[in-house]
Formats: structure tokens, C-alpha cells, sequence
């Protein structure tokens, strides 16, 4: 029996006009990506998310923001139904007759939409699906018949293809109301096992809602196009997806839709970067844009009495995870400070300071974790979810024993995050938290070297996971000494009454004296103590010292790191090595070799027909939607091949190239306290147009000459540096550059604490002297 849904009708004006429009929008190819029957694997399919709702596009299941079930290593992204799947029967995976030869599937990354399209000579079925941008508790599906030739009626049929209900909650019975002559379903439930049980009470509450989907629409010979709209919601309780629903539906579908693409259109304006002549490679640019930010909130969503904060980034995104040790399992890791959110900082730092407060909100949980491990302050977990406990699976105990660079990982995110935005503000309310308590870590963590007078940090990995339990790893004992510094400035303006004057220079001195090391005869950082020039390595690590962490060394140093290193990294390792390869070639004014890296850091990672990223190249499997690789691919854009660079009083743009093959790049929107500017490299110079004056206090200098920072003014050259010009100090405090290496006897600030040192140490000499004499 047909049956014909009465609400979100449209006549053909309406239809036609919002189909028009939303292909006018379109009109670039680059953001479209279109294939036929057969769909590729699952693991290659796009990811739609929106920030608190993601799936895989006809995916039977459903992830929410923050929302896990598993004990542990065993937490996931608990998987819920996906009733919102539906589908155009002819063009279903799953139909029995088969796929009809005239589908096409197509994602609009402009839009944000997966659409198919089943058109023969006598009409067209256009079906979209898409969660929504600003009602981000709603999936939307759309369809229009539009009749072409035929004078008959016209019926398509229609397919729900939820999950099942999957071992991850405990279902209640259904219920069932009415709303404008629409028949609706609610099936609520709650997650069947916490995360972690002293500190995780209860489980998560959900409630999809959602029509009663007919199995045929259609149209009438006297009718010649029409539209039929199905919203579902994924919340909390029942009461909001109604809430939600009531709102939704009273909308017209140009308004509807008008909310969404208003929220695209703001994400767009950020993320665009585009490349001229080569439409390879910004289609390429405009996937990873789309699949890193398809994570993200957008900057203005409706009201919603039930919504967990946000919950971070995960290495595959929000629409994977829900199956034990495969994707991540939805798991924050360093990929998020690191690879991801440098490029979301100077594009979009109001979703920056979203992914940093993540881990904020689970502050407690890292707490936990260095109480449990006997260190002091907060120890973040390799892998963290909804309890910000450690949570990585039982197969790999040696990251989670051993990557304690994590947590100065994300103190570097926040100190990257004051350098960008000066806010003051966030510093107070939740960076000098972060900053001191994590700082009281490390102190705890770095042992004093008699015979060195420097400090060591012992039992450590680097990024490098192919060598564990380590000393003196080269990036660990970099980003110890950013968190050092950083925690001894922010307890100092927070006025910190645990990190008081007296830690605070504890601190510098350790952070001074920790030990780099060196080999002055090769000119290079051997990546950790013992190791031997040759031996293979997993990924970048100690090339990471050029970029993202910009230690200060010779031009030989950086050079003999890259070429020490590349030789002996797998060829098989994840994507964003090569991308910092490209950066440090850059760097070194390397051209050929970083165009050889930057191929190398994509073309092998990205999967046909809809360029969906995958972690490891070659066609291996791994990870789908591998958003670290996305991430990285965009610093080698925006910090490589446009040469902007973040430093503690400035932002500088030098040594821009072009990309291989490109007339120009375009980066849409830069922001930096507070100045939007647009940035367009071509082959010989630079062009800075500005939209947003931003703070007051910093100047502007173009090749050397200073210039007005002011709305719609344009400039052109080879190098632009916007400097503050105020001394950077705060209330007294002063964030102090790092720099290691330091033997604690050459500290002449830090003498009150040597004198200690030396004293207790020359106690402990006569002591064991006196114990052998009698």
C-alpha cells in the first residue's frame, strides 16, 4: 500500500527552485565526487558528521558526541541504530533485484550532502541525506521526484535500514506519537556499561525519533514534481527529540535547508583552500578540509537542553569507532593536538579552543592517571574517551606505559592557542590548570643526572612506537621543556598558590637542564640515548624538532635530522610523516625533494571514488576517514608551502612557494589576534587582503615596510610579519623562551636551588663516608 507523507510537501516552484539553488552553489566540480554501482567497502565510504551526529554515509549505525559504552580499553563509540537510513530501493546495496544501472552516488562536500540519483527518460529521484548543521541533533533526508517524460504515475520505493539493536544498550520499549499528520517513533535507551566505575556513575542516555517511513512515494500524472522530507533525532531523552522534531518539521524546506547551508557557507569561508590549475590536488585539499571539519561543531547551532560538551577529535573521526580495536574506537590520541589541530587554530580557532577544552572537561580523569602511576599533577592517557581515564585496548600496553609525551603535547596545543589569540580570559579559566598541573608532572618526572648535571626523563617513547622504554627520547624532552616553561608563566599570572615562587624555579631549572642530545661528529639529535645511525623507524619523531616544534639549531642540524631520519622511516608509516618531511624540505629550500615528500604524503593515503583517507598507503588497510593524515596534509599547506609560521610574539609569512604544479594557493581565512586576513601565494610574491582589524597593539610589516592593519586593505610582497608591540609581559610574568641543555651549575637564576642540590649532594657523600668508617 502506498502511502503518501502529509508534511514537508513542496510544489514543483519550490522544488525546482531549491534543486536550482543548490547546484548553483555548486557550480565548482572540485567539490563534488560521483561514482556508479557497485559502492565501494564500508571502510572507504564518506564519513557525515556534524559535530555531534556522525555515520558513515549508509552506514546502519549512528555515533554521538560523547557518548561510549565498554569498560576501559574495551570503550567504544556505542553504536545506535541508524533509523535515519534511508534509501532509494533501485539504488540500494541491499536490494534483492539488485542495483539499477541508473544510479549515481554522488557527495556534495560543498553541502555537506550524500545524494543519490536514479534518473531514467521519464523522471529523476533525487535522494539527499545529511545531518544537520545548525539543528545538529537531526539527520535529514530529502527526496524529490521530478517528472521528465513520463505522463503516468510516478512511485519510488523506499527502504529503512537501521542497525540492529547492537549489545551496546539496553533498549526500552518503543513508543509512538503523532505530530503534524506525521506518525512518529521513539526508541530510548541507556549505554550498558560505563567507562570507568569510580569515576563514571551511570551510563549514557539516548533517544532516537523517528518517522514511520512509507515503503512507496509518489506523484500524481497532474502533479510534476514534489519533495518528501524525514528528519530524525538523536538525543538524550525523549521529550528533546520531540522538542527538536516540533521545531524541524514546522520549517519549510528552503528554510530548512537554508540553516544548514548557512553554517556550511561560515565553515567554507574558513576551511576553503584552493590551488589553481592543478584540480587534482585541490580536490584533494577540499576532502581533507571536509572530512577534518565535518568533526567539528558548527560556530551556531539551536538550542538544546540535552547535549554533552564537545568531546574531541578522534584519529577517525566522529562517524567511526563503534567496534572493539578497530578505528580508534573513537579515542582521543596525540593525533588531535598535533596533527589536527594546528591547521583548525589558524583557521577556526573558535572550534581551537573547543578541541582544547576536551580535554579540560576531563581534567579529572589525567589527575587519576598520574595519582595511579605515583607522578604528580596530571598525567594524560595515550587513548581517552568519556572519562579522560586511560583507555587503550589490552593489546598495546607499551604506549600507554610508555607515551607520556602526551601530555605536553596538549599543553603545546594551549600555548599555540595564547600565542594565536592572547585571551587572557581562557588563560585564567582553564589554561593555568592545565599549564601548572601538568607542569608538576614532569617535575616529577625528570631525574637528575649527577654525572651530566642535567636532568634525564627515563622510561619514555617517542612518537617513534617501533622503540619503547627509552631514555632521553630527543621530542619528549622538547615538548617537556614547552610544558615546563608554559606551567612556570601561567602559575605565575594565575598567581598558583601549589606552584608557588618556589616551584616556579624548580621548574625553570629543570626545563633548562633537560638533556638533547647531540652528535657533534654526525651534526645530528639521535632520537634517543643508544640510538645507532641506520636503525629503521616507525614515523617522524625527531624531525618534529624542526616543525611543529621550531627548536632553534643550525641549518646543518635540521638538515643531517631530515636526511638521517628519512632514510630509515617505514615507507609504509602513516601519511603525516611525509607532510612534515615537506615542511622541513621547505625549510631548508629544498624544492624538488619537498615536492617528492609531498606527493608521497597523499597520493598513496586516499581512497577512490569519494577521497576518503586511509592511515597507512600502499592500498594496506587501516583506519577509514583517517582525519591525522587529513591534518597533517594541511599544516604541509599552510605552514609549508604558504610559510606561515606562529611564534610567542608574532605571526610571519616567508619562504611561500607554490605547490607543484599550482598558478596559486589561497588560504580563505587566516586569523591571528584577532585579524582575518586572506592569503593568496603566487609564483613570485604574496598577497594579504585583510577583513578584520583584530586587537589593537600589533603592527604590520610587508618586506620590511610597515603597513596599516585596516579593513579591505590589500598587500602584496614577499615576506608579511604581524608583531605585537607590547613587551610580552603579563602582570609581572613573563613566558620565557625554552632552550635545553642547560647544566644546572651555569643556571645563574636558578643558584638558591643549586646550592641545594650541591649541598644535599655533598651531605649524601659525607654520609656514606661516615657509614663506612664505623
Amino acid at each position: 500500500m502506498t502511502v503518501r507523507p502529509t508534511v514537508a510537501l513542496s510544489l514543483l516552484v519550490v522544488v525546482l527552485g531549491a534543486f536550482a539553488s543548490a547546484q548553483s552553489d555548486t557550480d565548482d566540480g572540485n567539490y563534488r565526487f560521483q561514482t556508479r554501482p557497485p559502492l565501494p567497502d564500508a571502510s572507504v565510504m564518506p564519513t557525515l558528521a556534524n559535530g555531534n551526529i556522525g555515520f558513515v554515509a549508509y552506514g546502519e549505525y549512528v555515533h554521538l558526541n560523547g557518548v561510549y559504552n565498554g569498560l576501559r580499553g574495551k570503550s567504544h563509540r556505542a553504536r545506535i541504530p541508524n533509523y535515519g537510513n534511508i534509501q532509494l530501493t533501485a539504488c540500494s546495496p541491499s536490494s534483492p533485484g539488485g542495483v539499477a544501472s541508473t544510479c549515481t552516488y554522488q557527495l556534495n562536500m560543498r553541502t555537506g550532502k550524500f545524494v543519490t540519483v536514479e534518473e531514467t527518460g521519464d523522471y529523476r529521484l533525487v535522494h539527499e541525506m545529511y545531518p544537520h548543521r545548525y539543528y545538529d541533533t537531526v539527520l535529514v533526508n530529502r527526496i524529490r521526484i521530478q517528472r521528465l517524460g513520463s505522463t503516468n504515475t510516478i512511485t519510488a520505493r523506499l527502504s529503512q535500514i537501521p542497525g540492529l539493536q547492537a549489545a551496546d544498550f539496553t533498549w526500552q520499549p518503543s513508543t509512538e506519537f503523532v505530530m503534524w499528520g506525521q506518525l512518529y517513533k521513539s526508541q530510548c535507551g541507556v549505554t550498558v556499561q560505563v567507562e570507568e566505575p569510580t569515576v563514571q556513575a551511570f551510563g549514557h542516555n539516548v533517544c532516537v525519533t523517528y518517522p514511520a517511513i512509507p515503503e512507496t512515494v509518489q506523484i500524481e500524472p497532474d502533479t510534476m514534481a514534489r519533495e518528501f522530507l524525514f528528519f530524525t533525532a538523536f538525543t538524550m531523552t525523549e521529550e528533546d527529540g520531540r522538542r527538536q522534531l516540533e521545531v524541524v518539521t514546522g520549517l519549510t524546506g528552503a528554510q530548512e535547508e537554508t540553516l544548514h547551508m548557512r553554517e556550511m557557507d561560515r565553515l567554507w569561508e574558513r576551511y576553503g583552500i584552493s590551488v589553481e590549475r592543478n584540480d587534482e590536488l585541490d580536490r584533494v585539499i577540499k576532502a581533507s578540509a571536509f572530512y577534518l571539519f565535518s568533526s567539528l561543531p558548527a560556530h551556531q547551532v539551536a538550542a538544546s537542553s540535552g547535549r554533552y560538551p564537545f568531546y574531541g577529535l578522534a584519529p577517525a573521526g566522529l562517524g567511526r569507532g563503534g567496534i572493539e580495536e578497530q578505528e580508534y574506537q573513537g579515542h582521543s590520541f596525540w593525533d588531535t593536538e598535533i596533527w589536527m589541530y594546528p591547521s583548525i587554530l589558524l583557521m577556526d580557532p573558535i572550534n581551537a579552543a573547543k578541541v582544547l577544552s576536551y580535554r579540560t572537561t576531563v581534567i579529572g580523569g589525567a589527575r587519576m592517571n598520574a595519582m595511579k602511576h605515583g607522578f604528580e599533577g596530571i598525567q594524560f592517557p595515550w587513548e581517552s574517551a568519556f572519562t579522560g581515564t586511560e583507555v587503550t585496548p589490552d593489546c598495546c600496553p607499551e604506549v600507554a606505559d610508555f607515551q607520556h609525551h602526551i601530555t605536553a603535547d596538549i599543553v603545546f596545543a594551549a600555548r599555540q592557542y595564547f600565542y594565536a589569540t592572547g585571551n587572557t580570559d581562557w588563560l585564567k579559566s582553564h589554561g593555568c590548570r592545565l599549564a601548572a598541573d601538568s607542569s608538576l608532572f614532569w617535575l616529577s618526572r625528570a631525574s637528575y643526572n649527577n654525572a651530566t648535571d642535567l636532568y634525564d626523563i627515563h622510561n619514555a617513547m617517542g612518537p617513534d612506537e617501533d622503540h619503547p622504554n627509552v631514555s632521553n627520547n630527543a621530542f619528549t624532552n622538547v615538548m617537556a621543556a614547552h610544558n615546563l616553561f608554559f606551567g612556570e608563566f601561567a602559575s605565575c599570572y594565575c598567581r598558583d598558590q601549589t606552584v608557588n615562587e618556589t616551584v616556579r624555579r624548580e621548574l625553570l631549572q629543570v626545563a633548562r637542564g633537560l638533556t638533547l642530545l647531540y652528535d657533534a661528529e654526525g651534526d645530528f639529535h639521535p632520537q634517543f640515548e643508544g640510538y645507532q645511525p641506520g636503525t629503521p623507524i616507525k614515523q617522524a619523531d625527531t624531525v618534529l624538532l624542526i616543525y611543529p616544534l621550531q627548536h632553534p639549531m643550525n641549518v646543518s642540524t635540521k638538515a643531517n635530522n631530515l636526511r638521517q631520519y628519512s632514510q630509515v622511516t617505514r615507507e609504509n608509516g602513516p601519511a603525516m610523516t611525509w607532510a612534515i618531511h615537506t615542511i622541513g624540505h621547505l625549510e631548508l629550500g629544498e624544492v624538488q625533494q619537498a615536492a617528492t615528500m609531498f606527493d608521497k604524503s597523499y597520493r598513496q593515503y586516499l581512497r577512490a571514488p569519494f577521497n576518503v583517507w586511509s592511515e597507512n598507503g600502499n592500498n594496506e588497510p587501516g583506519a577509514g576517514n583517517f582525519i591525522t593524515g587529513a591534518g597533517g596534509f594541511l599544516q604541509s599547506l599552510i605552514n609549508g608551502y604558504a610559510g606561515v609560521r606562529l611564534h610567542q610574539d608574532r605571526l610571519e609569512i616567508k619562504n611561500a612557494r607554490l605547490p607543484p604544479d599550482t598558478r596559486s594557493l589561497h588560504l580563505p581565512t587566516v586569523e591571528y589576534r584577532g585579524v582575518l586576513f586572506a592569503l593568496t601565494v603566487n609564483e613570485t610574491r604574496i598577497k594579504v587582503a585583510i577583513r578584520v582589524e583584530g586587537q589593537p597593539d600589533l603592527k604590520l610589516t610587508v618586506d620590511g615596510t610597515e603597513r596599516r592593519i585596516c579593513k579591505d586593505c590589500e598587500y602584496e610582497g614577499t615576506t608579511a610579519i604581524i608583531q605585537q608591540t607590547k613587551d610580552q609581559i603579563f602582570e609581572g610574568c613573563r613566558l620565557r623562551p625554552t632552550t635545553l641543555g642547560v647544566k644546572v651549575a651555569d643556571q645563574t637564576d636558578a643558584a638558591p636551588a643549586l646550592r641545594t642540590t650541591a649541598l644535599a649532594f655533598l651531605s649524601l657523600i659525607v654520609c656514606s663516608l661516615l657509614s663506612k668508617m664505623f
